[in-house]
């Protein structure tokens, strides 16, 4: 599949449904659900620098506790959760992208490389 910058991750995560035979461990997180983004807040501690942004949770890797955020519109990170208040500050442990192509292709390539 031939991921661009000009799709939605909506339209990404169905067609890598799709194309993996509804195998794929990605699913889109509704935006009225606040749940990933209240845990993340948890975790960071609400008076963190990145709540001054605006944030979104779509989507959420069914495997393990990774979720795509995306910052301002334009800067995309996954995070690994870890459900726990009392993090270390290296926790929790996130990758960031460029752009929605960068964030799919690494989402795409981590399901061929553990999971298919």
């Amino acid at each position: 599949m031939k991921i661009s910058n000009d799709m939605t991750m909506e339209e990404i995560i169905t067609a890598l449904a799709e194309k993996y035979n509804g195998d794929f461990n990605w699913s889109l997180i509704p935006e009225t659900n606040n749940y990933y983004i209240t845990e993340l807040k948890k975790e960071l501690g609400a008076d963190n620098p990145l709540f001054q942004n605006s944030i979104r949770a779509i989507a959420k890797c069914e495997s393990n506790d990774d979720v795509l955020y995306v910052l301002n519109g334009d800067i995309w990170r996954i995070y690994h959760l870890t459900y726990s208040a009392n993090n270390s500050e290296e926790y929790p442990k996130y990758k960031e992208f460029s752009s929605i192509k960068a964030a799919a292709e690494y989402i795409q390539d981590r399901f061929l490389k553990e999971y298919f």
